[in-house]
């Protein structure tokens, strides 16, 4: 039986032994020089061989590898064997290994020595120094030599690879120049305003002022205080320090020292008219002397009127060693307020210091109470309305327990009661325990104590 002739790639070819796939191709046609497969004879040597045209992993049976072919022949059961297999033994694959990590531990090894000598931990996050730069791209590069990866090195080190690359090649710094910058000749003009002797000993106001008026330049406040300030012509303002420092209410109140505390706080109505609250109180017991009022602003007369009517209400007592205490409101620290409050009381007035409304957080604590006590209405019609509130506060305010009082009400605490209520209080607890004590002791002797041999057992 003669073997089938080849004339396609690509197709199926089927015999009675036998079913022969080739690669996927197209059809070749027979070209001149070129071997076409035929009927040979196992005797005759000099015929030539069928070979496919192209690549082929499975050449038919009795083929060979054509010209310059990278298929060799071989028997049924024996595995293909590579070349670079043949050429690499398994003991200098494993040379060749080990080599490798051992680079790759001496990388790692350099560049953690280099990140702990610069003090740099964990991953590299925003804006670092020239210096650092340089030498992190160094590392880098060093590890790299010695076997790593970029992208091995850049991870070890903490950082991104981008942003080392942007490192290694960094972007020439170009000059900018602002499109508002002061004009030469103006800055000359600023600068010979500055030396004129009508504005020795002025403030930079007045040349701000005259430069705009004269149209000779026109700049900004603070760009004259710059040009200024690079031509060392400003003459420098040395800050007081005060004398002595600043003495809080609670060291006044521990010396034995009552402070009469005020403040001023706005309510509207529901058409937007303005009413001020004046409350005045007394510490350490929290009594609410009085509050007064008054509609659009607070002015000096109104806030030492509602004083004079507090100090009224105020126990005799309690007038031996009395401060007033406020903050560094327009009225607070008018003349006219000072002059009456040192009259009444013979004593200046203790202010709080500048943005620190904790000096006077009795107070600030009371006005809130004042806006939203449980009593309070959530709106107010009219004015009257407002009035009416405050007139009838003082008596829940000076009736209600203070935490701060031992929750004892501010009008015990006045009248001199709170020592004796809290020290009744206390008799009260042990008392209560005593009793206590002698009912759990009682119940321990009453209570039966089983022996083991008078255990009834139950039956099972």
């Amino acid at each position: 039986m003669q073997p089938y002739q080849e004339d396609t790639i690509g197709t199926y070819k089927h015999s009675k032994k036998r079913t022969y796939k080739i690669n996927p191709g197209t059809d070749v046609q027979h070209l001149h020089g070129m071997h076409r497969a035929r009927c040979t004879s196992k005797n005759d040597s000099t015929a030539p061989r069928a070979c496919t045209v192209g690549f082929s992993r499975n050449p038919q049976k009795g083929q060979g590898s054509g010209h310059r072919s990278l298929i060799q022949p071989r028997k049924t059961g024996q595995k293909a064997v590579r070349s670079s297999d043949r050429a690499t033994s398994a003991g200098l694959k494993r040379t060749i290994r080990d080599k490798r990590r051992a680079c790759c531990r001496r990388a790692r090894t350099f560049i953690a020595k280099k990140k702990n000598g610069l003090g740099l931990s964990g991953k590299l996050k925003g804006h670092f120094k020239k210096e650092v730069r340089t030498n992190v791209v160094e590392t880098i590069k060093e590890s790299i030599s010695l076997g790593l990866t970029q992208k091995q090195a850049c991870a070890i080190f903490g950082i991104v690879p981008r942003k080392y690359r942007r490192w290694a090649n960094p972007k020439p710094l170009s000059v900018r120049t602002a499109w508002n910058k002061v004009l030469p000749h103006e800055r000359e003009a600023v600068l010979q305003a500055g030396y004129d002797p009508q504005f020795w000993g002025k403030p930079a106001s007045h040349i701000f002022v005259y430069g705009h008026e004269s149209q000779k330049f026109s700049v900004s406040l603070s760009t004259i205080y710059s040009i200024f300030n690079s031509e060392k012509i400003v003459r420098p303002v040395a800050r007081k320090k005060r004398s002595a420092s600043y003495v809080p209410v609670q060291k006044l109140l521990e010396q034995g020292f009552s402070i009469l505390c005020y403040d001023a706080s706005e309510f509207l109505t529901d058409s937007g008219v303005k009413v001020w609250a004046i409350p005045v109180m007394i510490l350490p017991q929290r009594y609410l002397l009085h509050i007064g009022y008054c509609l659009g602003g607070v002015s000096a007369q109104d806030l030492t009127n509602s004083v004079r009517e507090a100090l009224v209400m105020l126990p005799e007592h309690l007038f031996e060693n009395l401060v007033a205490h406020s903050d560094r409101g327009s009225a607070m620290k008018a003349v006219h307020t000072k002059n009456i409050i040192k009259e009444l009381l013979g004593a200046p007035i203790h202010y709080g210091r500048p943005y620190t409304p904790d000096d006077q957080a009795w107070i600030e604590a009371f006005i809130k109470t004042l806006k939203y006590h449980r009593e309070a209405p959530e709106s107010f019609a009219t004015v009257d309305d407002i009035v009416q509130w405050f007139a009838r506060f003082p008596d829940i305010y000076n009736n209600d327990p203070h935490s701060s009082l031992m929750y004892v009400t501010p009008l015990q605490a006045i009248s001199g009661q709170q020592e004796v209520i809290l020290s009744q209080r206390k008799q009260n607890l042990l008392a209560a325990k005593y009793l206590r004590h002698n009912a759990w002791k009682n119940a321990k002797i009453k209570q039966p104590v089983f022996q083991v041999s008078e255990v009834v057992r139950l039956p099972a």
